[in-house]
């Protein structure tokens, strides 16, 4: 005597939907998070000191390394204390500039927790410490093969006017949108 159900060879329709759904979801949910980032985001523009590699499977990117973001710059801040020098989440509360809005932005402070006091023009820019420097996850800049040597160029060139800019969203993440040597947007 058989006791288990008949077999019927064939998966009902909706669990196929619901399976390819959910992969669907979860392919879409991973660029979402960053289109969401760049639509709702504040614009600011960061100093940044680069580094100029070349990845023979990526291509040809640039590693950038914020100034504000190095330890020693970090332990300057108000709310800077021992214990934030453990590996953790930080933000960083940054500031407008006096004047022109395309120039650098200010770290005014620094907390474990997101500033609940931000004032309008602020932004808190959340980040992973390493023990040395705050990462936003916006540290490569890809650029198109022919436009390598002409950046490099003008990074050379004019080196203290190189800055990122970058939309910052109301929960502190990060998306990078371009790099600034003087007036050159790339």
């Amino acid at each position: 005597m058989n006791c288990s159900p008949p077999m019927s060879g064939s998966l009902p329709r909706w669990r196929f939907w619901l399976a390819l759904l959910l992969q669907v979801g979860l392919v879409a949910a991973i660029p979402a998070r960053k289109a969401l980032t760049l639509a709702t985001g504040t614009t600011i523009y960061l100093q940044v000191a680069p580094v100029d590699p070349y990845d023979l499977l990526r291509g040809r990117y640039i590693a950038l390394s914020y100034t504000l973001a190095q330890s020693p710059e970090l332990e300057k801040l108000p709310g800077w204390s021992p214990e934030l020098s453990k590996p953790g989440l930080l933000y960083l509360r940054l500031a407008p500039p006096n004047g022109d809005p395309a120039q650098p932005w200010q770290a005014i402070g620094i907390s474990r927790d997101r500033p609940k006091d931000l004032q309008p023009a602020e932004v808190a820019l959340k980040g992973w410490f390493d023990g040395w420097q705050l990462r936003f996850g916006i540290e490569e800049f890809f650029i198109p093969e022919a436009l390598g040597d002409v950046l490099e160029l003008e990074i050379r060139r004019n080196p203290e006017t190189l800055r990122a800019e970058v939309k910052v969203d109301p929960w502190g993440q990060a998306a990078l949108v371009g790099l600034w040597v003087g007036e050159q947007r790339y």
